[in-house]
């Protein structure tokens, strides 16, 4: 994205990010160039899944289920989902299995596929935010859902920055209003990713009617 936005903004864009009229250029940017961009970066994201999990493998540090919640099945096509962040409880991370016949239904359509993809950690002393980890991971290693839930493990900075330019969607939808600000959906938008959020947060500063 630096070099779209280099090329149509110029080359100082990050020195005048917070200049308004800089930005409403950016409709000006023919939307198949914006569209390339996204699917290579996306493309990049699923080579990065794929590359840990055959590490994991390789060293003998997973096991086949493991391979499977990784995300080694994720294809390019499908419209991918990501969420991204500390598991508190308050983030809702598992909001989406609340109706697990309805999410099947999402995620298994023969026509319009849908695959999420999970990571984040919780702190050491939260355990209702390990065990929401525990249980997202176990939907990713469920034979049913397999191939479209991913958890990502070990998440860091390195892991953050595939998933906030990779994914076709960013879901944020804490429980207002607890959410201070919600840092990776700004990352992700930066990116050219859409924002699925419910107001709170950062979201509810930066959403105008007209942007998302």
């Amino acid at each position: 994205m630096d070099v779209l936005y280099a090329k149509h903004l110029g080359s100082d864009w990050r020195e005048r990010c917070d200049d308004q009229v800089l930005w409403q250029r950016i409709m000006d940017v023919p939307d198949a160039e914006i569209w390339e961009v996204r699917r290579f970066l996306k493309r990049k994201m699923l080579i990065f899944l794929r590359q840990r999990v055959r590490l994991g493998w390789t060293d003998g540090t997973i096991d086949p289920t493991q391979v499977l919640a990784g995300g080694a099945l994720f294809e390019p096509h499908p419209l991918t989902i990501g969420f991204a962040r500390r598991f508190a409880t308050y983030k809702r991370a598992a909001l989406l299995f609340a109706n697990l016949d309805r999410l099947r239904a999402i995620l298994l359509n023969p026509w319009r596929p849908v695959q999420i993809v999970f990571a984040g950690k919780a702190h050491p002393a939260d355990q209702p935010g390990r065990d929401l980890i525990h249980r997202i991971y176990q939907y990713a290693k469920a034979h049913d859902l397999g191939g479209h839930i991913a958890f990502v493990e070990d998440y860091d900075m390195h892991v953050a920055k595939f998933l906030v330019q990779g994914v076709d969607v960013w879901m944020n939808n804490p429980r207002p209003p607890l959410e201070a600000s919600g840092t990776s959906g700004q990352k992700a938008a930066l990116n050219g990713v859409p924002n699925l959020s419910v107001l709170d947060g950062w979201w509810k500063e930066g959403y105008d009617g007209s942007n998302g």
